[in-house]
C-alpha cells in the first residue's frame, strides 16, 4: 500500500498516538466492554480484541473506504468474525436517525468496566448529548480526540460535570520535529475517569499478542 507520508508518517515510524499508550494501558485495565467510536482502519478495535480483557467490542465507523481497511486488518490479525466484535456502520450523535444512532441506544448492553475511545473529527459535542444515561453510569472511562480549544472545553465541562477526573494529553516533542497535516487548530485527547477507579498502569506481557496493520 502507498502511504502519504504527510499524513501517516507517524504511524510508519511506530509514533503514531503514542502518547496515549500508558493511559490506555490503565483505563483498559479489567474492562468488560470496549467502544471504538471513529474506529477508522481499526488500530484501537485490533488493541481491544487482541490484548485487553473485554468481552463485547463495539467498532463504530460509517466511512466504506475505512470499513474494507479494518476488515482487512481484522483478517490480517486472524480476526476476521470475532464473536466479540461488533461493527456498527453508523455515525453516532446526539439522536437515533437515518445512518446514526447514540451511545445511550447501548446502555443495556454495556458491562463495565467500559473504555470508550472517541476520534469523530468535530462531533464530540453531539455524542456526550446522546450520551447522558451513560455518563451517569459507575465503571465507564473515556479517551475522547478533541480537535479545537471549544470542543476541548465544552467536553471537559460535560465529564466534570458528571462527575469525571478530565486530564489533557498534549502532542508529543516529536510531533514538532516530524509533523502531520492533521485538519483543526491542535490535537489533543481528554482522558477521563472517575476517582474511586484510580487506575493505575499496566505493562505488557510476553502473552500480548502482535497487531499488524496494512498501514505501517
Amino acid at each position: 500500500m502507498q502511504l502519504d507520508l504527510a499524513h501517516h508518517s507517524q504511524r510508519w515510524l511506530g509514533l503514531q498516538e503514542r502518547e496515549l499508550f500508558g493511559w490506555v494501558r490503565r483505563l483498559g485495565r479489567g474492562i468488560n466492554t470496549a467502544f471504538d467510536v471513529g474506529a477508522n482502519d481499526g488500530v484501537y478495535t485490533l488493541y481491544f480484541l487482541a490484548r485487553s480483557t473485554a468481552h463485547k467490542i463495539y467498532a463504530f465507523e460509517p466511512s466504506p473506504d475505512c470499513l474494507r481497511e479494518l476488515e482487512e486488518n481484522l483478517a490480517l490479525n486472524n480476526l476476521a468474525g470475532d464473536k466479540r466484535l461488533e461493527i456498527v456502520a453508523q455515525m453516532v450523535g446526539a439522536n437515533i436517525a437515518a445512518g446514526q444512532t447514540t451511545l445511550d441506544s447501548f446502555v443495556s448492553q454495556i458491562v463495565p468496566p467500559c473504555l470508550l475511545k472517541v476520534d469523530i473529527d468535530g462531533g464530540e459535542r453531539d455524542l456526550l448529548s446522546g450520551a447522558k444515561q451513560l455518563l451517569g453510569m459507575p465503571g465507564i472511562r473515556w479517551i475522547v480526540e478533541v480537535h479545537s480549544k471549544d470542543l476541548e472545553q465544552h467536553c471537559i465541562e460535560v465529564l466534570k460535570k458528571a462527575g469525571y477526573r478530565v486530564e489533557i494529553v498534549r502532542n508529543a516533542w516529536w510531533r514538532h520535529v516530524i509533523p502531520e497535516l492533521r485538519p483543526g487548530e491542535l490535537n489533543h485527547w481528554l482522558v477521563a475517569y472517575r476517582d474511586e477507579e484510580n487506575p493505575r498502569d499496566t505493562h505488557a506481557t510476553g502473552q500480548d499478542r502482535e497487531v499488524v496493520s496494512r498501514r505501517p
